[in-house]
């Protein structure tokens, strides 16, 4: 069961790699024209097409689209849609015996299809005239699906296990963040932060506490064990 217990929390702190690639992937645009962490969406490191200018298309939020190693990112994508899946099954003896508790594999499910979906079909299609409408379709239900899965997930997690005040306490401040980029990404202009901005308060925080319970699993289990044995 240690042994379970630990590839599992192994597998949510290797979500890391989701940052990583971020990294090396934005660093490759051109310096003439590089991806700006505050305009840029998320998704437009992993799209195919060298768009350009998207103001050229009337798109929301103009930005400039080309990212050379694209299918790093889109493989990021569904890689962690897999660590996600993974990590919860393996992870499920420490989930609450409640409705709500066994519903946590079937919100992973869930999570790991949007994330696929997210690197399966790339963004901005929907934002050029006659782009792909499988993808412009196809990408947002991922998001959607991944961002409202995540919330979930972090909301029944906080209260199972809120007398561990510290980590409840991260959990919920994640979950007020990923509130407040949801409506910073509705609200008009973004609020002046910017639409990459807007995105990153909303879907990294359940980045984040993936990667801290990761962590915090693989510093306690030890410790639970002696306690055990």
């Amino acid at each position: 069961m240690t042994a379970r217990l630990k590839t599992g929390a192994a597998l949510l702190f290797l979500t890391i790699t989701y940052y990583i690639a971020e990294l090396i992937v934005g660093s490759r645009w051109h310096d003439a024209n590089p991806y700006s962490w505050s305009e840029n969406m998320i998704s437009d490191l992993g799209v195919p097409e060298c768009f350009g200018d998207m103001g050229q298309y009337g798109a929301t939020t103009p930005r400039y689209i080309c990212s050379p190693w694209h299918a790093l990112m889109s493989a990021e994508f569904v890689l962690l849609g897999v660590l996600v899946l993974a990590a919860a099954l393996l992870l499920t003896p420490l989930l609450p015996k409640t409705l709500a508790g066994r519903s946590i594999p079937y919100l992973a499910l869930i999570n790991c299809l949007g994330i696929v979906l997210v690197g399966t079909f790339p963004g901005s299609a929907g934002e050029v005239p006659g782009g792909n409408q499988l993808r412009a379709v196809l990408h947002p239900t991922g998001a959607y699906l991944e961002l409202l899965s995540g919330l979930a997930i972090m909301i029944i997690i906080a209260r199972r296990y809120r007398a561990h005040r510290a980590y409840a306490a991260t959990t919920l401040t994640l979950i007020a963040i990923t509130i407040i980029g949801m409506i910073t990404s509705l609200a008009p202009n973004h609020l002046g932060l910017g639409a990459g901005t807007a995105e990153r308060l909303a879907i990294d925080p359940f980045v984040v506490w993936r990667i801290l319970t990761g962590l915090a699993l693989l510093i306690a289990l030890p410790r639970i064990q002696r306690q055990t044995t």
